[in-house]
């Protein structure tokens, strides 16, 4: 009986680093994906913490208005002088709109206000006005003394929209003689009278 021989294939070396190379291929490829597929899952997760961190920061920041509210300086000096202005004329004029009292004669009680005199160029200035009445009309005497001398000196009036002012009187220095002088300003008219304050001055 005869005896069949069988033959082993044996793999030739080049077939074997065919087979080498392509299995290294073939577990880079494996490798590369998975790590591809990791960091791209990675970057998905970071994405939407970032999403959900912003998300929570926008609902918790408190909403702010833009809106810029000038400020108001402080106001101008004149506006300021002009209003202080203003409110002594009303306050002016609501004293003359009261009902002027009356004296024992039935006249208007005139307030005589008589300025302070003053001396310049050798002379004595003084002048006077009634505040609270305006009038077309009346006599401004003004009374001097010193002892036993008296002079009087009579101006018209100045009416304005205010009051009535009397015209200043002018005395020359030389003419009055040395020592301590007194005067005085007595108004009236048809319908007031008044008297006021005395003032002082010296002649040297």
């Amino acid at each position: 009986m005869a005896k069949i021989k069988t033959q082993k294939k044996s793999v030739s070396r080049k077939e074997y680093l065919l087979l080498k190379v392509l299995v290294t291929i073939l577990v880079v490829a494996l490798l590369s994906f998975g790590a591809f597929t990791g960091v791209r899952y990675l970057n998905n997760n970071s994405d939407s913490i970032k999403n959900s961190q912003n998300n929570k920061q926008s609902k918790t920041e408190p909403i702010t208005n833009n809106t810029q509210t000038e400020e108001t300086g402080p106001q101008d000096n004149k506006t300021t002088a002009g209003n202080d202005n203003k409110a002594k004329n009303d306050e002016l004029e609501k004293e003359q709109q009261k009902e002027v009292e009356r004296n024992e004669n039935g006249l208007k009680k005139a307030a005589v206000l008589l300025n302070e005199p003053y001396e310049a160029d050798g002379k004595i200035i003084i002048s006077s006005m009634i505040t609270n009445i305006v009038e077309t009309e009346g006599s401004c005497d003004y009374i001097f003394t010193n002892g036993t001398n008296t002079i009087t000196k009579t101006t018209n009036v100045l009416p304005n929209a205010k009051n009535t002012v009397c015209e200043a009187v002018v005395l020359e220095k030389g003419d009055l003689y040395a020592g301590e002088w007194k005067v005085r300003l007595e108004y009236k008219s048809k319908s007031s009278e008044g008297v006021s304050e005395t003032q002082t001055f010296t002649i040297q």
